[in-house]
């Protein structure tokens, strides 16, 4: 008997050692989780309120400027969608740059609800660039690699951890992670909460009025581009320069080229892609990140079930 106890006592010893280890590689594994739509630096609360300088945004008697259309644009669409879209799905594909290498697309099932806290209420009704908190579920589609994993995020709940999991053999614990955390952030720029349309509607009004603020631009505005079969209109901003001098300061552009396609049904973003110079005069500019929202369909009407995992049609391991 005492050594039916020790052969029953090592066998646990070595599950449980196979399940640590298994759950470190899980932890080592997750390399790119996600995104969107301002920097790392950008990744406040719910209740932040997003930076912008007002005196920019509303220069009384400011001779105009080719961003104007753009901007103005934006913050309809950004007032559209806060006032209209409660939730949304699509497939989400990322490409991003990291270093001198352009990464391979990343694409996702994306399931995302919206929701006003009362710490934020006001200052979205006044028009604020604020953020509403969001529930966002991710399933990996490609690459191959990547295919399966499962990430649940619900801003302000679960101590606003991200709960995932891996496919295949690994799948077998739930792991709990910050969304800022290294091992979330590695191979990535932004993390999950940067995630959404409302947050690179942000981000696009922050990155026009920086832009407006240091000088003109190229600005070409096609009122009926068709995108993945979807009738849009395509903005580009170009800046011939990478740089301006203000003040005897020399402020950079963050980009040379930018594409944002407004779907003209939903009249929000789908598109938006943005190039670096070219390496060599006369080059083709280098792709330095795309984001786009395929298969959109808005207000689903998404419950809680959508982003727990339990829900029977996700692959969650047993707590």
């Amino acid at each position: 008997m005492a050594g039916q106890r020790n052969r029953v006592r090592f066998a646990r010893l070595v599950v449980g050692c196979l399940a640590c280890l298994t759950a470190l590689v899980v932890l080592l594994y997750f390399g790119s989780l996600w995104f969107l739509a301002s920097s790392p630096e950008h990744t406040e609360k719910s209740t932040a309120r997003i930076s912008v300088n007002k005196e920019q945004e509303q220069r009384a008697g400011a001779p105009p400027h080719p961003l104007d259309p753009v901007l103005e644009m934006a913050r309809s669409a950004l007032q559209l969608h806060r006032s209209r879209d409660q939730d949304y799905t699509a497939k989400l594909i990322k490409r991003q740059r990291n270093g001198r290498r352009l990464g391979d697309a990343v694409s996702m099932e994306l399931k995302l609800r919206s929701r006003v806290s009362e710490s934020n209420q006001e200052a979205i009704h006044e028009g604020e660039l604020v953020a509403r908190a969001i529930d966002v579920y991710l399933k990996f589609l490609e690459p191959k690699s990547q295919a399966g994993r499962e990430v649940i995020w619900r801003q302000g709940m679960n101590q606003d951890l991200m709960t995932v999991h891996e496919a295949g053999l690994l799948n077998i614990a739930r792991v709990e992670l910050a969304p800022t955390s290294r091992l979330a952030m590695m191979g990535n720029r932004y993390p999950i909460t940067d995630i959404g349309i409302e947050r690179l509607l942000i981000k696009l009004i922050e990155m026009g009025m920086r832009d407006r603020s240091l000088g003109d631009c190229d600005v070409t505005i096609s009122e009926d581009f068709e995108f993945l079969g979807r009738r849009c209109t395509r903005i580009v901003v170009v800046h011939p320069e990478k740089s301006v001098e203000i003040d005897g300061n020399r402020q950079e552009y963050a980009y040379h080229r930018a594409e944002i396609d407004l779907d003209l049904e939903y009249e929000v973003p789908i598109h938006y892609a943005s190039y670096l110079w070219p390496e060599t005069p006369g080059g083709d500019p280098l792709l330095d990140e795309e984001f786009t929202y395929q298969d959109l369909r808005l207000n689903c009407n998404l419950t809680d079930v959508d982003f727990d995992p339990d829900n029977p049609s996700y692959n969650y391991p047993s707590r």
